[in-house]
């Protein structure tokens, strides 16, 4: 928890990079995890939105929560009626060749209306199909040049929106261990939260050029996760 709060905080996402290959190996369930990296993914953002409220870019964050909930319905439909490694397979195989598409440079790109909705679309399919709802809306502003301190404060308002619709969904489908959120999510989060202000802080003493490089490396090894653990 402190490893997956110093990640997710330093680079804006990547919570459930670094604690779902921990807590599968230890035993836990894949609901169990699904739903602990939801809410404690939301319940770290909190505070992040709060300090970093004036860097909010408030459109893009809506139109990304907009496009999230067709693409949430998109991966629900995709998990009953395609192969899910199949699924994760090309999911990883994209980002890892966006990462490294981006990370070749190019000029930054205009913010337009379509982006977003598009990014948001695909968080949500990625979040029901691979838990990397993150990606999409990162790579979306890395791409087009978001400061560090934006890129940060839409994914975290980003993430209490999508985090929150997804487990609003998860448990309508009876598909939420209670033991994820108390006991067990209220012992972890403290360690989460300290994770989470360590990294926050790292992030603001980063020079733009290389935050921006960590947030492709995070997204590379995500696709890349997503491809062998399919």
């Amino acid at each position: 928890m402190l490893m997956a709060g110093f990640l997710s905080g330093a680079t804006g996402f990547g919570f459930s990079l670094v604690s779902t290959p921990l807590l599968l190996a230890g035993g836990f369930s894949l609901p169990f995890v699904v739903a602990m990296n939801l809410s404690l993914g939301l319940l770290t953002r909190i505070s992040v939105a709060v300090h970093l409220r004036a860097h909010l870019t408030p459109r893009r964050v809506w139109l990304l929560t907009l496009g999230s909930l067709p693409g949430l319905v998109l991966g629900t439909v995709a998990l009953t009626r395609l192969d899910p490694a199949f699924i994760r397979r090309a999911a990883g195989l994209v980002v890892i060749l966006a990462a490294i598409g981006l990370a070749r440079g190019g000029a930054p790109i205009p913010s337009r209306t379509g982006a977003p909705l598009l990014a948001g679309v695909a968080a949500g399919f990625l979040g029901a199909t691979t838990s990397l709802n993150g990606v999409p809306p990162a790579l979306l502003m890395t791409r087009e040049r978001a400061a560090p301190m934006s890129f940060l404060a839409d994914l975290a308002f980003f993430f209490i929106l999508s985090n929150g619709m997804t487990l609003v969904l998860l448990h309508n489908r009876g598909a939420v261990e209670l033991a994820s959120l108390f006991p067990t999510g209220a012992l972890w989060l403290p360690t989460a939260l300290l994770g989470n202000f360590l990294g926050v802080r790292l992030a603001r003493r980063l020079p733009e050029r290389i935050f921006r490089a960590v947030a492709l490396s995070v997204i590379a090894v995500s696709g890349f996760i997503a491809l062998i653990g399919a």
